[in-house]
This record gives structure tokens, C-alpha cells and sequence, in this order.
């Protein structure tokens, strides 16, 4: 049966073209701007190299410290050094604390040679690599011995590797930062600055400064990613951390610390920018949900137009479907199967136009939502997996489902009101 209606939906497309070209282009670009988004998202919040364990993960990016006497002033930013070191480390559902400075951009240069090179350089511990799953092409990374000797090694990415020696076999090797000798532990392959958690062009080791002293504030430079043994032990976690904070504060004499509702799971901490207020969550998803009700329903509308006034040439045929025992069920079920083989379509064009957007823009259009993303680092490529996956296609899927059923069902419904007389004679 179901057979049965894609022939004849495929004999009326044949013969409606004007209709169909319509109906298809005016599908895919409502399609492609959904599936765009959708690659936007994906890319922020998704499983793509290097994060590839964001769905376990939390995020400390911002402390504040205020006085315990009242007064409103206070002092926010990153985090301290003590939290990682001293503070988190023991909870029962913590598996693994990454930390990281802010990439800067600095100056390196080979050894020998007058010529320099402008990179962006990154912080971070030795957890970092297994928060990150980075992909070497060589070498390893760096340890947490090497990050207690204050070791001069440091990881470099695969681009780095080939403009300061023109190949990646380069473990080893020596070169100068701000006139200082470094070796490369290891080489990784290239981040996109669209994950921009991790990405650099190398990585050096975070040295803990054991001369530190804080007066009871817990604010300081690094960002925090923890991550738990599993998806459904990151709940634990969160309030494992809540709780470490609250004794914290409960030992101090002079500063309360505020967590401001972290951590955050990752996709929450993309939208945390101001290290002075909690994001409005629900005002975000609020703009994110009328975009999409937006880029859905307004082309439903108009499509169901289209196929309101095609359905009314068809009462007559559906009357004569009726009069042989057709009910309105299988009648509905037959316009929604042919309604849609032409959204079927619309997707496909939809889907491919997407693509072209993305890749003709990526270099500006990953901003879009995030201003995380350092444009004077590299330029945000897309990878394959960022691009094509599961979630990509199945999400057009139903993007093409929810535009049929809308656009299709109400103007079928009313079609199929009038009794068999009445659609016989319709028109008459």
C-alpha cells in the first residue's frame, strides 16, 4: 500500500512541476537554515575532536569572593591554582581535572635561525590529556613529573610542527621560546578554533607556584574542566563540588566564595561569558526555540497554502476513493506518504545547501553564538565528523516530518469534511 502511494506521488510530481520545483526549493531553504543551526550546535556542544567526552564533563570557568560582613562589593574571575590542587582532588565521582590558562599569543623561533613565528600558546596540566583526547602523530605528552619539574617540554601542534621544520617527525627537537630552549614532547593533530576549550597551537605545562598565598578568595587565572567516571555519575559530581565549596566557605573568617550555580555541564559553560552574573538559561533557550519555531512555522504556512489549493482540486478524486470504502484514515495517511516524497526532497536540497553554507562560511559563521572563538588564532575549519554523523541526517529526518505533518495534515483534514455527495459534485 504504502508502495502504491510514492508511485502515484512520483506520477503527480511528473505531472505538477511548477508545484513540485516550488514546494522542494521552498522546503530545502527553510531545511537548510534548520540544518545549520543544527551544524552550529553540534559543533559546540557534540562529541568532535578533541572533546570528545563533553556529555561527562563540568566546568568551573569564573569565581567571585565577597566579604562575610555584608558589604556588596566583590571580585570575580577565573580560578585559583588551590582548587585544583588541593581543594578538589578526592571526590569520590572525580575522575580527571583538566586546567588551563587562556591561549596568548607569543612569539617562538627556531635555534639558529633569525626568523620568528607568531603562535598561540596554552597552559595546562597534566590531566589536560586525559580530559582532551588530542590525537598524536608523534611523541606523547607531557607528565605530571614533567609539570612538577618545571620541565621545558611542551606539545605542538601538527601546522606548528611543519612551519618551524617543515615535517611532524620532530619529537625531540629544540626550539626558543622568548629565548628560552623548549623540547617537543609530542605533536598532535591540528584543533579547530571552533572548540576553542582547547584550542592552540601549543600546549606547555601549567607549573604550580608553591610560594602561592590567597587570602581566603578563590579567585585566580585558570578555567576548570572535570570530568566523572560516567555520564550518569555527573549529577554526583556537581554536588560533590557544591559541597567541597560550602565547607571551604564555612572554614573562612572574612570571604564567602560563590561557585555562581557551577559547575556547569559543557554545553551550559559555552554560554558563560560574564565572570559577574549567572547566564540566563531560560531567556537563551527561549531565543533559541522562536528561532526555530521561526525557521518552521512560517514556511509550514506557506506550504500548507499551497497544498490547501491543490488538495481542492483533488475533492473530486478523494470523493470517488471514499465511494469505493476508503476511510478518511487511509486517506490521510495516503496524503501525508505523498506530501512527503516532496518534502523527502526539499530535505535532501535542504541538507546539501546547509553543507554549503557552513563550508563556505566557516570561518565567520561558528561565531555566530559564541564569542569565544579567537579569529587571530586560526581561521575554524570542519572536520568530517563535525559535518557528517548520525545526528546531522536523523535530524533532518525529522525536520522533514515535522514540516509535513504541519503543512500537510490541517489542509487534508479540511478537505476531507464534505460527505461523498458533496465531494463528487464539487466543482461541478
Amino acid at each position: 500500500m504504502i508502495l502504491n502511494y510514492f508511485r502515484q506521488a512520483w506520477t503527480l510530481v511528473r505531472q505538477h512541476k511548477l508545484f513540485t520545483s516550488i514546494y522542494v526549493v521552498g522546503t530545502g531553504l527553510s531545511i537548510a537554515l534548520v540544518m545549520t543551526l543544527f551544524i552550529i550546535f553540534y559543533v559546540k556542544f557534540g562529541p568532535v575532536y578533541p572533546e570528545y567526552n563533553r556529555d561527562r564533563t563540568l566546568v568551573i570557568k569564573y569565581m567571585q569572593y565577597y566579604p562575610k560582613s555584608g558589604e556588596k562589593n566583590f571580585r570575580s574571575g577565573g580560578v585559583s591554582q588551590y582548587v585544583m590542587t588541593d581543594l578538589l582532588p578526592g571526590l569520590p565521582h572525580l575522575e580527571t581535572i583538566a586546567a588551563m590558562e587562556k591561549a596568548q599569543q607569543i612569539q617562538v623561533g627556531v635555534t639558529g635561525s633569525n626568523q620568528v613565528f607568531k603562535v598561540f600558546s596554552m597552559k595546562v596540566n597534566a590531566g589536560f590529556w586525559k580530559v582532551f583526547t588530542f590525537h598524536f602523530l608523534s611523541g606523547k605528552p607531557f607528565t605530571e613529573a614533567d609539570t612538577e619539574a618545571a620541565a621545558r617540554v611542551v606539545v605542538i601542534s601538527e601546522s606548528m610542527a611543519r612551519r618551524l621544520f617543515s615535517t611532524v617527525a620532530v619529537t625531540g627537537r629544540d626550539f626558543l621560546i622568548k629565548g628560552r630552549k623548549y623540547r617537543v614532547c609530542g605533536v598532535v593533530q591540528d584543533v579547530s578554533s571552533a572548540t576553542p576549550a582547547s584550542a592552540a597551537d601549543m600546549w606547555l605545562p601549567f607549573v604550580v607556584d608553591k610560594s602561592f598565598t590567597f587570602d581566603e578568595g578563590l579567585r585566580g587565572g585558570l578555567s576548570l574542566y572535570l570530568t566523572a567516571p560516567s555520564k550518569a555519575e555527573k549529577e554526583a559530581l556537581k554536588a560533590e563540588v557544591q559541597e567541597a565549596f560550602h565547607k571551604f566557605n564555612t572554614s573562612t573568617k572574612e570571604y564567602v566564595n560563590d561557585l555562581m550555580e557551577q559547575p556547569d555541564d559543557y554545553w551550559k559553560s559555552t554560554f558563560r561569558t560574564d565572570s559577574s552574573k549567572v547566564p540566563d538559561w531560560k531567556g537563551q533557550l527561549r531565543v533559541f526555540a522562536y528561532i526555530l519555531l521561526a525557521l518552521l512555522f512560517i514556511p509550514a504556512v506557506n506550504l500548507g497554502g499551497m497544498i490547501s489549493s491543490r488538495m481542492d482540486t483533488r475533492i473530486a478524486e478523494l470523493g470517488i476513493r471514499k465511494a469505493y470504502g476508503a476511510t478518511n484514515a487511509t486517506l490521510v495517511r495516503q496524503v501525508l506518504t505523498e506530501n512527503f516524497l516532496l518534502t523527502f526532497m526539499g530535505g535532501i536540497v535542504g541538507l546539501i545547501v546547509s553543507y554549503l553554507i557552513v563550508v563556505m562560511t566557516g570561518n565567520w559563521i561558528l561565531t555566530l553564538f559564541d564569542d569565544r572563538i579567537n579569529m587571530s588564532l586560526n581561521p575554524p575549519f570542519l572536520t568530517f565528523e563535525m559535518l557528517f554523523n548520525p545526528y546531522v541526517f536523523g535530524t533532518a529526518f525529522v525536520v522533514c516530518l515535522l514540516l509535513n505533518v504541519i503543512s500537510a495534515l490541517v489542509p487534508t483534514l479540511l478537505a476531507l469534511r464534505n460527505n461523498i455527495v458533496q465531494s463528487l459534485h464539487h466543482k461541478r
